[in-house]
């Protein structure tokens, strides 16, 4: 028993050091870019050795790749964790949410997720890369990305979208909407958090609408009267 403890204490430590060092990287490249990255300073920054950075990433690519997934699984973790209505419209308006929730508790690694400086490497990619593929490409084969699609097929599914549309082009639409709006927040631009929310919610609210089938948009708007 008490070597299973050991082991799981031992476990329980290098996850620990782990996110510490994820945490503290995505702060260094957010605040220098690529070029603050140095796994001494890394290191020393953590209270740790160099050694233990490449024990948990194999070295710099490793590192970068290790940011650039916990970026989107803590966005998937967010969006997982938001309430699944049975009705998709309400379920595309939690993941709204869940993606704005995401992005200001997680300043840092929102700020790495459709970089273009970020020097992300090949083994990144869930298929086979190619020399001119720019990164954000990859975004569409990660699962965060993959439950806004299906939310907005069921949509299409019931009739609240357009059954003949490309669901890529409605979910690409709404990504980059949320997207927008949490890095102007993010970035300052309104002058307090309640003016934030209100922006967030009438911008995304009238992107949604102008996606909408008549029947959807009904429905949409008794769902607003409601709350």
């Amino acid at each position: 028993m008490s070597t299973e403890m050991s082991t799981s204490s031992a476990g329980s430590r290098r996850d620990a050091q782990r996110k510490a060092l994820l945490d503290a990287a995505s702060e260094m490249l957010m605040h220098g870019g690529p070029e603050a990255i140095s796994l001494r300073k890394l290191a020393a920054k953590v209270g740790t050795s160099t050694m233990a950075v490449y024990t948990s990433f194999g070295g710099k690519d490793g590192l970068i790749t290790a940011l650039f997934e916990e970026a989107f699984d803590r966005l998937t973790v967010a969006q997982q964790a938001a309430e699944r209505p049975a009705e998709p419209l309400l379920w595309l308006a939690n993941l709204s949410r869940a993606y704005r929730d995401f992005a200001l508790g997680n300043p840092s690694y929102y700020a790495l997720m459709i970089s273009a400086t970020l020097p992300v490497p090949a083994s990144i990619r869930h298929k086979e890369p190619t020399a001119d593929e720019p990164t954000a490409r990859t975004i569409a084969s990660h699962p965060s990305y993959q439950n806004l699609l299906d939310a907005v097929n069921a949509c299409m599914a019931e009739g609240s979208m357009p059954r003949d549309a490309n669901p890529t082009v409605l979910a690409d639409a709404l990504w980059a909407t949320v997207h927008g709006l949490c890095s102007l927040e993010l970035a300052g631009f309104h002058e307090s958090a309640e003016e934030a929310a209100e922006r967030f919610s009438v911008t995304t609210g009238a992107v949604l609408r102008g996606l909408l089938t008549p029947e959807g948009l009904k429905k949409y708007e008794s769902f607003t009267q409601a709350t």
